[in-house]
C-alpha cells in the first residue's frame, strides 16, 4: 500500500504568489490542454538542501537519491496538548525507547488533527523542535528528517519579519551544519500504521537547486 504524504498544491494564504492558469485549452481554441503554474522551491510539501541557508553550502547535486529514499522510522510524538509544545530530548527518548532507528526519520505529531493547515493557527500555535532535541537527532546520524508540523518556532514569524537561517535551529543544526536533509509540510504519518516504512521522496529534477517540491509517499 502507498500512503500519500503530501498536501495539495492549490491556493493558500501562505503562498499568495502561487499562480495556476491554462496556457492552452479547447476553450481558447487550442487542440491541447496545458496548465502553467508559478511557485517557489520551498512552498507546499517540499525538501531542503543545505544551499537553502546560503550559496556556499551544498545544493541538490551533492546528494544521491538514496540520501532521502529508503527505510524510515516513524517517531510517534503525538500528545493531546500539542499547541506550542517544544519537543524535548525526553520526548524523543520516550518515543524511540528500545528501537534501532533507520537512516530516515519521520517525526509524527498529528498536529493536523488539532489544527487545520489552511488556517493561521496551524502555523502560529504549532509544536516545534527544541535545539536540544535537534542535537539528539544529529547524534543518531540520519540522512534525512521529515516533519508533519512546522518544526521551527520562528516559522510562524515569517509573515511579520525577515527570518534568517540562524533563527531556525533545524536549518542550522541539521541542514547547514550536518547536511541532514529536511522534508517539510507533509502529513498523513498516522496512516502509515507501522513503526517503519519505505519512504519515497522525489523532488523535481532542477539542477543545482536549494530545494524543491516533492511527491512523498510511504510504502507499507
Amino acid at each position: 500500500m502507498l500512503v500519500d504524504l503530501c498536501f495539495p498544491i492549490q491556493e493558500h494564504w501562505r503562498y499568495s504568489k502561487f499562480h495556476r492558469e491554462m496556457l492552452s485549452s479547447k476553450e481558447k481554441g487550442d487542440f491541447w490542454e496545458i496548465t502553467g503554474f508559478t511557485m517557489g522551491s520551498h512552498w507546499f510539501s517540499h525538501m531542503d538542501f543545505p544551499r537553502h541557508t546560503g550559496p556556499e553550502y551544498p545544493d541538490s547535486e551533492a546528494f544521491p537519491l538514496e540520501a532521502y529514499n529508503g527505510k524510515a522510522s516513524v517517531i510517534d510524538l503525538t500528545r493531546p496538548d500539542l499547541k506550542n509544545h517544544g519537543f524535548t530530548v525526553e520526548d524523543m527518548e520516550k518515543a524511540t525507547a528500545g528501537r534501532k532507528l533507520q537512516k530516515i526519520l519521520l517525526l509524527r505529531s498529528d498536529w493536523e488533527k488539532q489544527s487545520d493547515w489552511n488556517t493561521t493557527d496551524f502555523w502560529d500555535n504549532a509544536p516545534f523542535m527544541t535545539p536540544e532535541a535537534l542535537e539528539w537527532i544529529v547524534a543518531k546520524k540520519p540522512t534525512c528528517v521529515a516533519f508533519d508540523f512546522p518544526q521551527d518556532y520562528t516559522i510562524r514569524e515569517g509573515r511579520f519579519r525577515k527570518v534568517t537561517p540562524d533563527d531556525q535551529p533545524s536549518h542550522t543544526i541539521l541542514l547547514r551544519n550536518n547536511n541532514i536533509l529536511l522534508v517539510e509540510y507533509v502529513h498523513n504519518f498516522d496512516k502509515i500504521g507501522a513503526d517503519e516504512c519505505e519512504f519515497i521522496c522525489l523532488p523535481l529534477k532542477l539542477p543545482h537547486i536549494d530545494g524543491g517540491p516533492v511527491r512523498a509517499v510511504a510504502k507499507v
